[in-house]
């Protein structure tokens, strides 16, 4: 199950970010820019979370309130690719 539940995180950080190297009206350099930062932001969430101490679950003062939030970045590390690509499909050069 965990493989199964890996697999998916992965396909919804890499789907967009191959849809938007595979598009043919941008130049070579800039499909693999949009890939890159595509692709990249999910692990600057989670690095967040993984290097701010109260984030980390070593809270000392509110730790419920850590809980939610690191809860709601870890959310938004699989939303944030499709919300990029959105972004960077309807901005036009």
């Amino acid at each position: 199950m965990r493989v199964l539940l890996i697999l998916i995180a992965f396909g919804m950080v890499a789907v967009p970010a191959l849809l938007a190297l595979a598009r043919r009206d941008l130049p070579r350099g800039r499909r693999i820019a949009n890939a890159l930062v595509i692709f990249l932001a999910p692990a600057i969430a989670l690095g967040l979370i993984h290097g701010v101490p109260e984030l980390d679950g070593r809270a000392l003062r509110n730790p419920v309130a850590w809980t939610t939030l690191r809860l709601v970045l870890s959310g938004l590390a699989l939303i944030l690719p499709w919300c990029l690509y959105v972004w960077l499909v309807g901005r036009r050069p």
